[in-house]
């Protein structure tokens, strides 16, 4: 029996629940950081007025984030020093309502002027690069105000429930505010997958299983922290009178004691700041009358299942679209590059006759070459350079783009392929712990749109399909790397490795392993 289940203590709970899964502050000051560096933009291109007033609007937002730290660190105090539920509910409140308005702040139209500020401004200024960290910091801070909102609604009704499409929520959810946070959060380092989502209506309070859900996720990246490459995949599908939810990642592992910890409950949460996800998440699994179970291998990954009930044939109202779905960057190409010298003499493009036991065409580009050209130009600390590749079945390379890392640019692939970046295989190519280039290859995000990309019929997609089809083309695109300028022995690291290629010890074994390893691999699997 716990403590927290009625009365003060679950109302310290609850807001305890909401506090630990905010992970707002390193949003904010990103948000402060872009707004500097716009201010300083305005300056150097001699935009006096907007900066001006875009000043003012700085220091108040300045201003209410230092209160916010004030007020956090005043409700960690009383938490920790088991002060009485009623200061740390008093303590908490304050820094909600404080979190609350720097959100509003950073929302609001008149904030949001920010658009009209950069027109002004030419594309290469570091603000105007900078600007999809900023769309996705601004998700994340949105996802956040509209939590508190549901929080504090809750706080009058006490408990709200309603019918929704599980997988219409999951989509839209992650779509706006989980991608936001796992690209800021994981870096370039950590992949969400999404993998089928099947339609079925369940009911229950919505917003706290967007909470439930993150929290998943949440654990999920923090399990790959030391990783340089990972894979989260997302998956909802009925299974008898359950609609099933797995997140499932490819990082460290759980222990069996952790294990057990995590599906254990605890007495009282006095005192506690952290590992409080677990307990809401199985708190909400239970509302909606669910299960929960872990399954975890040491060094190999975990899969996280939540079974729920869900009304068959039951529809739900219909939803309007996110409110978070406004701070999305706008799908634009960046512009050409200009032709660059070859690495062999030729400009980029135009190819040089060889001998392809493929049979490539003798004028295709040189793949191998521009991607270590771009490399070895990168003005970035540390060099890099980013590409997306797609490969046919008749072994063509249907869509090849291509940029070096860039100083004040943390370039990103929605940047590089804004209509393709979800459906196409990509790679990264950066300084191994002893400086030489090495790969980063990883699978298409979206098992849907790579499957509109390659033109699979519906009766044909299926996850075994999908791991057929991106087997097949990763042989293909080292083969063609190599064909075209990329040394044998660049060291290889992949993204659904074992979930590819875990009958294939050759590329298990060797961390990173060579590049040729892949390409001699045969296509039949």
């Amino acid at each position: 029996m716990t403590d927290f289940e009625k009365g003060l203590k679950r109302e310290v709970a609850e807001l305890k629940f909401l506090i630990h899964d905010l992970r707002v502050e390193r949003f904010i000051n990103e948000v402060i950081h872009f707004h500097v560096t716009l201010n300083t933009d305005l300056e150097l291109y001699s935009i006096d007025q907007v900066q001006a007033i875009h000043g003012e609007d700085l220091q108040e937002l300045k201003q209410k984030a230092a209160d916010v730290r004030r007020a956090h660190q005043e409700y960690c105090n009383a938490v920790t020093s088991f002060s009485p539920d009623r200061t740390i509910l008093l303590a908490g409140k304050k820094h909600i309502e404080g979190t609350y308005e720097i959100c509003e702040l950073i929302l609001n139209p008149l904030w949001g002027r920010f658009d009209k500020v950069m027109s002004f401004l030419p594309d290469e200024s570091r603000s105007v690069q900078s600007q999809r960290h900023y769309r996705n910091c601004l998700h994340w801070v949105c996802g956040v105000y509209y939590r508190i909102e549901h929080f504090l609604e809750e706080q009058i009704r006490k408990y709200v429930s309603e019918r929704f499409d599980i997988a219409h929520d999951i989509a839209d959810f992650t779509r706006n505010v989980i991608y936001g946070y796992v690209s800021e959060k994981g870096g370039a380092r950590i992949e969400l997958q999404i993998d089928r989502l099947d339609p079925a209506v369940v009911e229950g309070n919505r917003h706290r299983f967007r909470r439930m859900y993150f929290n998943l996720v949440m654990n999920a990246v923090d399990a790959m922290g030391g990783k340089r490459v990972g894979v989260i995949t997302i998956s909802e599908v009925i299974e008898g009178d359950r609609v099933v939810l797995r997140v499932s990642d490819d990082g460290t592992g759980i222990s069996p004691s952790k294990n057990e910890q995590l599906l254990t409950d605890k007495e009282s949460l006095d005192g506690e700041l952290h590992s409080l996800g677990f307990v809401f998440v199985r708190q909400t699994i239970a509302q909606f009358g669910g299960e929960l179970s872990i399954e975890s291998e040491g060094g190999k990954g975990t899969t996280i299942t939540v079974r729920l009930p869900y009304l068959p044939g039951a529809e739900a109202p219909p939803r309007q679209r996110s409110k978070c779905e406004k701070f999305a960057v706008e799908k634009r190409m960046l512009p050409a590059l200009e032709p660059v010298d070859d690495p062999r003499g030729k400009k980029e493009g135009a190819g040089e006759p060889r001998s392809d036991a493929d049979g490539r065409p003798p004028d295709e580009p040189r793949y191998g070459d521009l991607i270590l050209s771009d490399y070895r130009r990168s003005d970035a600390d540390p060099r890099g350079c980013i590409f997306a590749i797609a490969i046919t079945g008749e072994n063509e390379i249907e869509l090849f783009t291509h940029r070096p890392y860039e100083r004040f640019w943390n370039i990103a692939h929605e940047d590089l392929s804004p209509m393709f970046f979800d459906a196409t295989v990509r790679g990264r190519l950066e300084p191994d712990p002893d400086g030489n280039p090495m790969l980063i290859l990883k699978s298409a995000q979206n098992i849907r749109e790579y499957f509109e990309l390659k033109e699979v019929a519906e009766g044909d997609r299926s996850q075994e399909t999908f791991r057929t089809m991106l087997r097949e083309e990763f042989v293909k695109i080292a083969r063609c790397l190599i064909d075209t300028g990329m040394p044998p022995e660049t060291g290889v690291l992949m993204s659904d490795l074992r979930k590819l290629f875990d009958d294939r010890p050759e590329l298990l074994d060797e961390e990173p392993f060579r590049l040729e390893l892949l390409a001699g691999l045969g296509l039949d699997g």
